[in-house]
Protein backbone atom coordinates (compact mmCIF):
# COMPACT_ATOMS: atom_id res chain seq x y z
CA UNK A 1 0.00 0.00 0.00
CA UNK A 2 1.33 3.42 -0.95
CA UNK A 3 0.35 6.33 1.27
CA UNK A 4 1.88 9.59 2.49
CA UNK A 5 4.02 9.97 5.59
CA UNK A 6 1.90 11.45 8.34
CA UNK A 7 4.41 11.83 11.15
CA UNK A 8 7.81 10.70 12.35
CA UNK A 9 8.98 9.31 15.67
CA UNK A 10 12.53 9.12 17.05
CA UNK A 11 13.98 6.31 19.19
CA UNK A 12 17.41 6.07 20.83
CA UNK A 13 19.94 3.26 21.33
CA UNK A 14 21.34 2.23 23.68
CA UNK A 15 18.49 2.57 26.14
CA UNK A 16 19.91 4.38 29.18
CA UNK A 17 18.47 3.52 32.57
CA UNK A 18 19.19 4.20 36.23
CA UNK A 19 19.84 1.38 38.68
CA UNK A 20 16.14 1.65 39.64
CA UNK A 21 15.21 0.93 35.99
CA UNK A 22 14.02 4.51 35.49
CA UNK A 23 14.73 6.59 32.41
CA UNK A 24 17.54 9.13 32.78
CA UNK A 25 16.58 12.79 33.03
CA UNK A 26 19.60 13.82 30.94
CA UNK A 27 22.11 12.28 28.56
CA UNK A 28 25.46 11.49 30.21
CA UNK A 29 28.45 13.56 29.16
CA UNK A 30 30.70 11.69 26.71
CA UNK A 31 28.27 9.07 25.40
CA UNK A 32 27.63 8.24 21.76
CA UNK A 33 24.02 7.40 20.91
CA UNK A 34 22.26 6.25 17.76
CA UNK A 35 18.90 7.81 16.98
CA UNK A 36 16.54 6.06 14.57
CA UNK A 37 13.72 7.87 12.80
CA UNK A 38 10.52 5.87 12.23
CA UNK A 39 7.97 7.09 9.70
CA UNK A 40 4.24 6.45 10.17
CA UNK A 41 1.07 6.80 8.13
CA UNK A 42 -2.11 8.46 9.41
CA UNK A 43 -3.27 5.24 11.11
CA UNK A 44 0.01 4.85 13.03
CA UNK A 45 1.45 2.00 10.96
CA UNK A 46 5.22 2.12 10.50
CA UNK A 47 6.63 2.38 6.98
CA UNK A 48 9.09 -0.36 6.10
CA UNK A 49 10.45 1.62 3.15
CA UNK A 50 10.20 5.27 2.22
CA UNK A 51 11.83 7.95 0.12
CA UNK A 52 12.30 10.45 2.92
CA UNK A 53 15.36 12.69 2.98
CA UNK A 54 16.29 13.30 6.61
CA UNK A 55 17.72 16.56 7.83
CA UNK A 56 18.73 17.48 11.35
CA UNK A 57 19.94 20.59 13.13
CA UNK A 58 20.53 21.80 16.68
CA UNK A 59 20.07 25.25 18.15
CA UNK A 60 23.48 24.92 19.88
CA UNK A 61 26.49 23.16 18.38
CA UNK A 62 28.66 23.23 21.51
CA UNK A 63 26.82 20.56 23.55
CA UNK A 64 26.46 17.71 21.04
CA UNK A 65 28.10 16.56 17.83
CA UNK A 66 25.76 15.03 15.27
CA UNK A 67 26.37 13.04 12.08
CA UNK A 68 24.49 10.79 9.66
CA UNK A 69 24.28 7.18 10.75
CA UNK A 70 24.91 3.92 8.92
CA UNK A 71 21.34 3.70 7.60
CA UNK A 72 19.29 6.39 5.85
CA UNK A 73 16.99 6.78 8.84
CA UNK A 74 19.68 6.99 11.54
CA UNK A 75 22.00 9.61 12.96
CA UNK A 76 24.65 9.53 15.67
CA UNK A 77 24.87 12.00 18.55
CA UNK A 78 27.89 12.42 20.83
CA UNK A 79 27.54 14.52 23.98
CA UNK A 80 30.53 16.84 24.42
CA UNK A 81 29.52 19.54 26.94
CA UNK A 82 27.03 19.99 29.77
CA UNK A 83 23.96 21.98 28.75
CA UNK A 84 20.69 21.87 26.84
CA UNK A 85 20.24 21.87 23.09
CA UNK A 86 17.16 21.36 20.96
CA UNK A 87 17.33 18.89 18.08
CA UNK A 88 15.13 19.30 15.02
CA UNK A 89 14.67 16.35 12.66
CA UNK A 90 12.66 16.81 9.48
CA UNK A 91 11.94 15.33 6.09
CA UNK A 92 12.72 17.81 3.32
CA UNK A 93 10.42 15.99 0.88
CA UNK A 94 7.33 16.18 3.11
CA UNK A 95 6.78 19.66 4.48
CA UNK A 96 5.38 19.73 7.98
CA UNK A 97 6.92 16.36 8.89
CA UNK A 98 9.29 17.23 11.72
CA UNK A 99 10.05 16.46 15.33
CA UNK A 100 11.81 18.47 18.00
CA UNK A 101 13.47 16.83 20.98
CA UNK A 102 15.38 18.38 23.86
CA UNK A 103 18.85 16.94 24.47
CA UNK A 104 19.88 17.81 28.03
CA UNK A 105 23.48 16.77 28.79
CA UNK A 106 24.64 16.37 32.40
CA UNK A 107 27.40 14.70 34.36
CA UNK A 108 26.55 11.10 35.28
CA UNK A 109 29.41 10.70 37.79
CA UNK A 110 28.87 12.11 41.28
CA UNK A 111 29.59 13.88 43.53
CA UNK A 112 31.00 17.10 42.11
CA UNK A 113 34.39 17.55 43.77
CA UNK A 114 35.66 21.13 43.49
CA UNK A 115 38.64 20.67 45.85
CA UNK A 116 40.44 17.37 46.32
CA UNK A 117 43.59 17.11 48.41
CA UNK A 118 46.39 14.57 48.13
CA UNK A 119 45.46 11.64 50.35
CA UNK A 120 41.70 12.15 50.02
CA UNK A 121 39.60 9.05 49.48
CA UNK A 122 36.82 9.66 46.97
CA UNK A 123 33.64 7.59 46.78
CA UNK A 124 32.39 8.14 43.25
CA UNK A 125 29.04 6.84 42.09
CA UNK A 126 26.70 6.79 39.12
CA UNK A 127 23.13 5.71 38.63
CA UNK A 128 23.80 4.41 35.10
CA UNK A 129 23.15 0.78 34.33
CA UNK A 130 22.73 -1.38 31.26
CA UNK A 131 19.35 -2.85 30.36
CA UNK A 132 20.54 -6.27 31.52
CA UNK A 133 21.92 -4.83 34.77
CA UNK A 134 25.57 -5.25 33.74
CA UNK A 135 27.95 -3.37 36.05
CA UNK A 136 30.34 -0.78 34.70
CA UNK A 137 34.08 -0.34 35.11
CA UNK A 138 35.73 2.68 36.74
CA UNK A 139 39.08 4.08 35.59
CA UNK A 140 41.13 7.28 35.61
CA UNK A 141 43.27 8.95 32.98
CA UNK A 142 46.27 8.83 35.34
CA UNK A 143 46.74 6.29 38.12
CA UNK A 144 49.71 8.39 39.26
CA UNK A 145 47.25 11.17 40.17
CA UNK A 146 44.16 9.16 41.10
CA UNK A 147 44.21 5.46 41.93
CA UNK A 148 40.77 3.96 41.15
CA UNK A 149 39.15 0.71 42.21
CA UNK A 150 37.62 -0.47 38.93
CA UNK A 151 34.62 -2.16 40.57
CA UNK A 152 33.56 0.18 43.39
CA UNK A 153 34.45 3.69 42.21
CA UNK A 154 36.52 4.34 45.35
CA UNK A 155 39.61 6.38 44.52
CA UNK A 156 42.70 7.71 46.29
CA UNK A 157 44.18 11.10 45.34
CA UNK A 158 47.92 10.40 45.01
CA UNK A 159 49.21 13.64 43.52
CA UNK A 160 47.98 17.09 42.48
CA UNK A 161 46.72 17.81 38.99
CA UNK A 162 43.70 17.40 36.76
CA UNK A 163 42.52 13.87 36.05
CA UNK A 164 39.57 12.45 34.14
CA UNK A 165 37.45 9.75 35.77
CA UNK A 166 35.70 7.32 33.41
CA UNK A 167 32.78 4.98 33.95
CA UNK A 168 32.24 2.49 31.15
CA UNK A 169 29.67 -0.20 30.54
CA UNK A 170 31.67 -2.22 27.98
CA UNK A 171 30.18 -2.23 24.52
CA UNK A 172 27.44 0.19 25.54
CA UNK A 173 28.61 3.56 26.83
CA UNK A 174 31.45 5.52 28.39
CA UNK A 175 30.99 8.70 30.41
CA UNK A 176 33.52 10.91 32.19
CA UNK A 177 34.12 13.74 34.62
CA UNK A 178 37.20 15.86 35.34
CA UNK A 179 38.42 15.98 38.95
Amino acid sequence: QVCPISYLRISMRPVLLTQNKEALLALPLGVTLTFTVHFHDNSGDTFHSHNAVLNFATNRDDFVQIAKGAANNTFVVRTVNVGLTLLRVWDAEHSGTADYIPLPVQHAIFPELPDVLVGDVLCLRTSLTAQGGLPGVWSSSSSALLLMDSKTGVALARDSGVVTVYYEIPGLLKTYREV
